[in-house]
């Protein structure tokens, strides 16, 4: 007689180093080489599973009660194996980090759906050998992805020059550059969507440009057919239903404690209205032992002093940060406006990203960039290095930061402003304000 033997599939490492947040802890949170963190959680997600990043730990939470793993977010609509979290991880924010895409090449030596040829270093890349491979796919690795778009002839500015290291496609009449992926949740609290509004358009309608971004994915990035109204309504419908943020300071415990209002089920609620973050009020002045132990009570009230360096304006320069980032409690701009902060400046400038020089067509005055953000779009000079404020929750899951990856992490990110827009912090300060900044 044969004996029987009951078949067990071993889920993949990525897999449960996911699912127990341990990825964070490791700096890596991608799921296993095929597999999809849908498959641990039988396609539903618990509001408020934490998974760990280096600060803590954060959550999504959807109105719909659970998050939908099973959504046509999911699932690849198109030919070629990608679907819209290829490239937005629920276990890191949303988005995808450095590590995520270097460790989904390691798991597939190079093979996962992420590495097409639509976002490698250059449009034709070298793929004959794992080493050739490796290195077209040098800034994808990075977490940056190619795109790009015409100058069209009735733009008020033109391309006068251009530096392309990587053969990425510039000319004279196209820019190509890389980009982050924005977080895909929070949009409950926005007025548009994609780094320089190029799916809203400057409409605020959330809905529609949610909507316009799944068509265009699902065209482009997954290389497939049209999809129906209905998936593409029901992409656009569950991302609207997401809240992400951070639930836990490794340093302050849970951030909804002793009258703090953090984590994602508080900002699934929070209204998008114009005014101060207040999520920490509580904490002000914590004195050491009254809420917890005296060190996790002198975190809480670290980040309390820097939620009012946020709000306040800084010395030297005349501005604050929440005077940009002015959605109450979430840091998107209630209004959608656009902003340069500098990033795209030469300066800034990291190995790999093209480099322009565009010429207003009237004034002839010269400047340089790495990315024109919504000027691509409009046409316009004055829109030259204008780009969305986005949602500033959660942001320890999901470093690097601004549109380029400039920011390692939250550190650089707040120096960046110190040397591109004079503000200007002690180190006390800095550390206070990177403090609450990790806390979103």
């Amino acid at each position: 007689m044969k004996s029987s033997r009951l078949s067990i599939r071993r889920p993949r490492a990525g897999v449960l180093l996911a699912a127990f947040g341990l990825c964070g802890a490791l700096a890596s949170c991608t799921v296993g080489a095929t597999d999809s963190i849908a498959e641990l959680f039988d396609g539903r997600l618990p509001n408020n599973f934490p998974f760990l990043n280096g600060a803590g730990t954060a959550a999504t939470y959807s109105t719909a009660g659970f998050v939908d793993l099973t959504n046509p977010f999911h699932v690849p609509q198109g030919t070629n194996g990608r679907s819209c979290e290829s490239c937005h991880l629920p276990q890191v924010g949303w988005s995808i980090r450095p590590i995520d895409v270097e460790l989904k090449f390691l798991l597939t030596q190079g093979n996962d759906p992420i590495f097409n040829a639509l976002d490698a270093d250059n449009p034709s890349p070298d793929v004959s050998s794992l080493q050739a491979k490796r290195a077209s796919y040098s800034m994808l690795r990075k977490g940056l992805f190619r795109r790009g778009g015409p100058v069209q002839p009735t733009f008020e500015y033109e391309i006068v020059a251009f530096d392309d290291p990587l053969r990425a496609g510039a000319t004279l009449t196209q820019f190509q550059f890389f980009r982050r992926p924005l977080a895909t949740a929070n949009f409950h609290i926005a007025k548009n969507v994609g780094w320089h509004d190029q799916n809203a358009n400057g409409s605020g309608n959330v809905l529609a440009g949610l909507i316009a971004q799944a068509d265009g994915n699902i065209t482009g990035s997954q290389q497939g057919a049209r999809a129906t109204p209905e998936t593409l309504n029901s992409i656009a419908t569950y991302e609207l239903e997401l809240g992400f943020a951070q639930q836990f300071s490794f340093s302050a415990g849970s951030l909804s404690a002793c009258g703090a209002k953090g984590g994602p089920e508080n900002l699934s609620a929070q209204q998008p209205t114009i005014g101060r973050f207040d999520l920490f009020d509580a904490w002000m002045n914590l004195k050491p032992g009254s809420c917890g132990s005296k060190a996790v009570d002198r975190k809480r009230a670290q980040i309390a002093r820097g939620q009012e360096i946020f709000n306040s304006v800084n010395a030297g320069s005349d501005r604050s940060c929440n005077g940009c980032h002015n959605a109450v409690n979430n840091g998107s701009r209630v209004d959608g406006r656009l902003f340069d902060v500098r990033a795209s400046q030469a300066r800034f400038r990291k190995p790999g990203m093209p480099l322009y020089k565009v010429k207003n067509k009237t004034t002839l005055e010269e400047r340089d960039t790495t990315d024109p953000g919504r000027a691509l779009r409009s046409g316009r000079w004055g829109d030259m290095d204008l780009f969305k404020t986005p949602s500033l929750r959660g942001l320890a899951a999901r470093a690097p930061y601004f549109h380029n990856g400039i920011a390692a992490n939250l550190t650089e990110a707040v120096r960046h402003y110190e040397v591109a827009l004079n503000f200007q912090y002690t180190d006390q300060e800095r550390e206070d304000l990177v403090a609450f900044l990790e806390a979103l």
